[in-house]
């Protein structure tokens, strides 16, 4: 179709042509050319009296395609030439654009000299009042050369707007037989022309102007001349005056003509570049060639006649009609061939169907039998699983294993041992003895391990204990992020539990564990593993740290969602996570002799619940219990103590956050890692590791030492404010809250105005200062989340609020680089 309509658009601008005599001499003649031409080329032309003389349909077929073809090829040439002489159009309008740019340039210019004209000719009505009578003269003089300049130069412009009138006629007039857009080509550059002239028109009238002025200066100096001659006899004091005036008005004269033929010097220069522009043309070749009017008009010549050649040659063609009837004849051939296909399909479908039937009838009789005996296999068997099920049930044990055998572990010597030992090593009685302790613990290698860290890093380590259960190490790579917890746990005699973070983690489960309903069995993680043995009561005094290694590796809040939401709760009572929703404790295999006797005496109908079990456990199929049962039994046996699974959870499925346990997690900033939300930043306590520790010297290798939870604790409830210190802490975070508001449009909350405190008191009894403290909780918590903003005026006013925070100045001045 779009053949076509080429094709007919083509018929279309021929029809709309000049159709005069000689044209269609032109025509004939670019025939014969064409018709010569292929023959040379041995191509085959293809006529609409050939396709009309065609004897079968095949035959007809092969020469509209052919004849198609060789219309594409003429339409594609034309095009190309079409395309080429859009170029040398645009070509043409970048350089009158540069014109433009100079007319521009030369306006400025003159209006530059017109103000210095004005500013000379207000000196001269000065002179005037001094010289009337040569004014006077000198007024007759301009008048009579305006006039004559005004004829000249309406001349001048009479003539030159002929000329251009003339050849823009004549380009119009060469391009008239081309198709639309080439006309629309000719109108492009007939008013380029019209530009061209309109600014030598102006730059000419600039010329005489100027050419008038310096005339007109010139018969006024004459004139003065001639009446200073007269004057001689006349006053010295007024001869005396009117030299100095004379001497005044030569000086500007002088400079007035010095300008002049600066002017003319342009002048000459931009006529030299504005004729090469005229003349300037691009060639097919995207070459550049200098032409005249005249050899433009040759080559447009050129293109009339290649033009009439192609619609000698579209004449051939077959019109719209012949060739929309012959389309028409050709869809309802496929058409009607595309229906028989599909019927022939349709009828070969339903064939395949009626075999199909046939075949699943036999089979669905085949598998009605079989079904019948199935069903009668499947009901036995029903039977024996229910049998087999009700034994399981009372065969599954300890559902919980790995947390009995904590149970089983604790009660061991060897731990208890351990325990002991553990608690009468010697302990500490001031927070700054901790401090001292642990980094010459950790520098001195006394764990096998050399490693160095500051005073501050570990008074902030220690200080976020008091702070928050949860602490987050983040900072760059190599830093020590997860030494420190185990360096601090083992110089206090504490326990850490290491737990890899992956980044599959997506809900509790993976942290806690899961509970599998087709073995009846809880499987616990080593997180829930280590959580429990802490719950422990003697190990309830041992400072257990558990540490989420590379935490953000998945989302915090997907997998310790719980967690984040009971270490807000004041009442430390209600630290329980529930690992299922059912009691996991279990009625024993057996039981002891003395309990059986006291169960008969104290509740016989308890014992008879107890002897079903036992037969149905020795596959007695007649011995069945209800659930109502097992729930009385086993409130019964959880009296006594006698119940199998986790001694410590609470009913059977809670078990218990002590106030013993810290979570520690290690947070990078990378293409792996998730970033840390401002639920997770605000109930947490950020501790930044942002250099590798350096050697501070000799460290002296101390041994383990030892300080319980309750001791830790109440160095923590000791180490306040004063209350001066105080009123300087809020002071100065009152102060911080009051510039975020006001540049940010961002507060923090009471709970990070609490956390702040506590902070520094404790960081002020480890050894430390209070702007230290300040700079670590406003650099870490408070100033997270402006320190992304753009507002760098914002910005500077916090860099000089924060001015006594190195820490925090480094940040913003970071940031504010980025800006910048």
């Amino acid at each position: 179709m779009g053949k076509r309509n080429r094709n007919k658009q083509r018929q279309q601008q021929k029809k709309a042509s000049p159709n005069t005599n000689s044209q269609n001499d032109v025509q004939n003649n670019a025939q014969s050319d064409t018709v010569s031409e292929s023959s040379v080329n041995k191509e085959v032309i293809v006529t609409k009296e050939d396709m009309v003389s065609s004897v079968t349909q095949a035959e007809f077929d092969e020469k509209k395609d052919t004849l198609i073809l060789q219309a594409l090829e003429d339409i594609e040439k034309l095009e190309k030439e079409k395309e080429d002489i859009e170029k040398s159009i645009e070509n043409a309008k970048l350089s009158l654009s540069e014109i433009e740019n100079k007319k521009t340039e030369l306006s400025l210019q003159e209006e530059e000299v017109r103000d210095r004209l004005k500013g000379i000719q207000e000196e001269y009505n000065k002179a005037e009042k001094t010289v009337e009578d040569a004014k006077k003269d000198a007024d007759d003089i301009r008048n009579a050369a305006d006039e004559y300049a005004t004829e000249v130069r309406e001349n001048a412009e009479k003539e030159r707007f002929e000329k251009i009138k003339q050849a823009s006629d004549e380009a119009k007039n060469a391009w008239k037989v081309q198709i639309d857009d080439l006309n629309n080509q000719i109108n492009d550059i007939a008013e380029r022309e019209a530009a061209i002239a309109k600014l030598q028109r102006e730059v000419d009238r600039e010329k005489r102007n100027i050419e008038d002025e310096k005339e007109e200066l010139s018969e006024l100096k004459e004139d003065l001349k001639s009446r200073k001659e007269r004057y001689e006899s006349a006053n010295p004091t007024k001869i005396a005056y009117l030299e100095t005036q004379l001497t005044d008005e030569k000086s500007k004269y002088k400079a007035l003509q010095e300008q002049y033929q600066e002017l003319s010097k342009r002048l000459e220069s931009l006529q030299v570049l504005m004729d090469t522009i005229k003349t300037e043309v691009e060639d097919p070749e995207n070459g550049i060639k200098v032409a005249s009017m005249n050899e433009i008009v040759s080559v447009m010549q050129e293109l009339r006649d290649k033009y009439d050649k192609l619609v000698s040659v579209y004449s051939r063609y077959p019109d719209d009609a012949a060739i929309s009837a012959l389309e028409e004849k050709a869809r309802k051939t496929e058409s009607m061939e595309r229906e028989n296909e599909a019927l022939t399909v349709e009828r070969n479908k339903y064939r395949e169907q009626v075999a199909a039937a046939n075949n699943q009838k036999r089979e669905l009789d085949v598998i009605k039998r079989e079904v019948e005996a199935t069903n009668a296999l499947n009901e036995h068997l029903l039977q024996e699983l229910e049998s087999h099920k009700t034994a399981l049930e009372s065969r599954t044990g300890d559902t919980c294993p790995a947390l009995s055998k904590v149970d089983t572990e604790c009660d061991e010597d060897d731990f208890v041992s351990n325990i002991s030992e553990r608690i009468e090593r010697p302990g500490f009685s001031k927070l700054s003895e901790v401090v001292t302790h642990v980094k010459n613990f950790a520098g001195s290698g006394a764990d096998g391990e050399v490693l160095y860290y500051s005073d501050n890093d570990i008074r902030a380590f220690l200080a976020g204990m008091a702070v928050s259960r949860l602490i987050i190490l983040q900072g760059m790579s190599g830093t020590g992020k997860s030494s420190l917890p185990r360096i601090f746990s083992r110089a206090i005699s504490g326990f850490n539990k290491l737990i890899p973070v992956e980044s599959s983690w997506r809900d509790r489960n993976e942290l806690l564990g899961y509970y599998n309903d087709f073995n009846k069995k809880f499987n616990a993680k080593s997180f829930t593993i280590e959580l429990y043995r802490s719950s422990k009561e003697r190990c309830s005094e041992i400072p257990t740290f558990i540490v989420l290694d590379e935490m953000n590796l998945a989302r915090i809040e997907y997998y310790f969602s719980d967690f984040l939401a009971i270490l807000q709760e004041p009442d430390h009572e209600k630290w329980l996570i529930e690992l299922v929703s059912s009691d996991m404790r279990t009625l024993p295999m057996e039981l002891p002799d003395s309990v059986k006797e006291k169960m008969k005496k104290e509740n016989l109908s308890v014992y008879s619940i107890w002897e079903k079990i036992e037969k149905s456990r020795q596959g007695d199929l007649t011995a069945e219990t209800s659930d109502e049962d097992k729930e009385l039994l086993t409130s019964y046996l959880e009296k006594l103590g006698q119940l199998t699974g986790a001694k410590d959870l609470i009913s059977g499925r809670k078990i218990k956050v002590t106030d013993n346990i810290w979570f520690i997690g290690t947070a990078n900033r990378d293409e792996s890692t998730f970033e840390i939300s401002d639920k997770v930043y605000d109930r947490a306590q950020v501790i930044s590791l942002n250099k590798k520790g350096i050697s501070e010297g000799k460290y002296t290798k101390p041994g383990q030492k030892y300080i319980s939870v309750s001791d830790l604790e109440n160095l923590f409830e000791n180490a306040s404010l004063s209350g001066k210190d105080l009123d300087d802490v809020k002071e100065r975070l009152d102060s911080l809250d009051n510039l975020l508001i006001d540049k940010f449009d961002v507060s923090f909350g009471n709970r990070i105005v609490t956390q702040t405190i506590k902070f520094t008191a404790v960081y002020k009894a480890a050894g430390g200062t209070i702007n230290d403290a300040l700079d670590y909780q406003i650099s870490t918590k408070i100033i997270r989340k402006v320190i992304t903003s753009d507002d760098e005026e914002a910005l500077l006013e916090l860099e000089e609020a924060t001015k006594d925070y190195p820490e925090t100045q480094r940040l913003i001045r970071k940031r504010l680089k980025e800006l910048s």
